[in-house]
């Protein structure tokens, strides 16, 4: 699959959400045409919006990693937007998980890890990011503020693309990636940790209890 760029849904001019402000600022920085820069700076931007930028899944080292290479300046600089990055990286909070979501972390990362584009410098922070976003209840793209599970798509098949084709029962993302990380470490298929509370847990586990 060719390369897709994931860019920030968009809103009439004045009218923009402060998760689409944030990205547009973020996206000011970023150099011109780079594949991953829509991505984070949504993901970005929906995160600082929610207060909450530890939301991101990005430890401190990889968002100021992150920034640096993708939108240098935007932690240093003055604009003005961004003041809300500045001030919650400056107090970036420390993750607390219990013991069930650490080990499904570790699987998930394993998985990735396993299938991840040789090379891609941006992967290791993708994988940041899909796997903190797998502890929360709602639908990956929804989570991260994407338009629709086709991001999603791409942004998989961009980083990890033997794990794409192997989703031949077209699971819902965040379904297929529990249940495949499972599969890598010899256990039975279970749910990732947010599924329980999500709206459609019934539709997507039917079989599974309550």
């Amino acid at each position: 699959m060719h390369a897709v760029s994931i860019a920030p849904a968009t809103a009439p001019a004045g009218s923009a959400e402060p998760p689409l402000r944030f990205a547009g600022a973020l996206l000011r920085h970023a150099p011109p045409g780079h594949p991953d820069a829509g991505f984070f700076a949504t993901v970005i931007g929906k995160s600082l919006a929610c207060g909450d930028l530890g939301r991101s899944g990005l430890s401190s080292r990889e968002l100021e990693g992150l920034i640096a290479r993708l939108f240098p300046g935007a932690l240093t600089g003055h604009d003005s937007a961004l003041a809300a990055l500045r001030e919650q990286a400056a107090i970036y909070p420390a993750r607390s998980m219990d013991t069930a979501q650490a080990e499904f972390m570790r699987l998930l990362r394993a998985l990735l890890d396993t299938w991840a584009t040789p090379g891609a410098s941006t992967t290791p922070w993708v994988s940041s990011v899909l796997a903190h976003a797998c502890l929360r209840p709602d639908h990956l793209w929804r989570d991260l503020g994407l338009s629709g599970r086709e991001d999603v798509t791409f942004l998989l098949a961009r980083h990890y693309p033997g794990l794409v084709v192997r989703n031949v029962r077209n699971l819902r993302w965040k379904q297929f990636l529990a249940y495949s990380a499972c599969e890598q470490a010899g256990l039975p298929p279970a749910a990732a940790p947010g599924c329980p509370a999500c709206e459609d847990y019934g539709f997507c586990y039917p079989d599974m209890p309550d």
